[in-house]
């Protein structure tokens, strides 16, 4: 299987990510227009804005927790030239379940189906690293 397909997922996630810093951006600039937050807020972050800016931020934030672990992973599947269809399909899942968790947070943020959503993802995650590790032992 041709590795340079693993690069479209995470290509995928570094989308979400730079969607998310733009969103945050936007909040921000429409906080301090409607003067709800100072512009001293984006020099050290010590005073408490809105809490749509503040989600905002949050799940701006996410993108460089759990999703870490994955960029490892697909540069680690990418080099060992070891690819297979489930990882491609694993990997895909885990990008899909981190776009429908910042859409849950960022719309009605009801915690029970973004606990869902998040778990499956990590558990996708775990998956996709414990399949890698075992072909490395093959």
């Amino acid at each position: 299987m041709d590795n340079s397909l693993i690069v479209y997922p995470a290509f995928s996630m570094v989308c979400l990510t730079f969607i998310l810093y733009i969103k945050n951006r936007l909040d921000v600039g429409r906080a301090i227009k409607e003067k709800k937050l100072e512009l001293k807020y984006v020099k050290l972050y010590n005073i408490d804005p809105p809490d749509y800016v503040d989600l905002s931020r949050q799940t701006l934030k996410n993108q460089f927790e759990s999703p870490i672990l994955f960029y490892v992973l697909v540069c680690m599947l990418f080099v060992n030239d070891n690819l297979t269809n489930l990882d491609l399909v694993l990997a895909w899942i885990y990008a899909i379940s981190r776009y429908l968790h910042a859409y849950v947070r960022l719309s009605r943020n009801y915690i029970p189906h973004r606990a869902l959503v998040f778990t499956l993802g990590l558990v996708i995650l775990l998956v996709s690293w414990i399949s890698f590790l075992t072909k490395l032992q093959n």
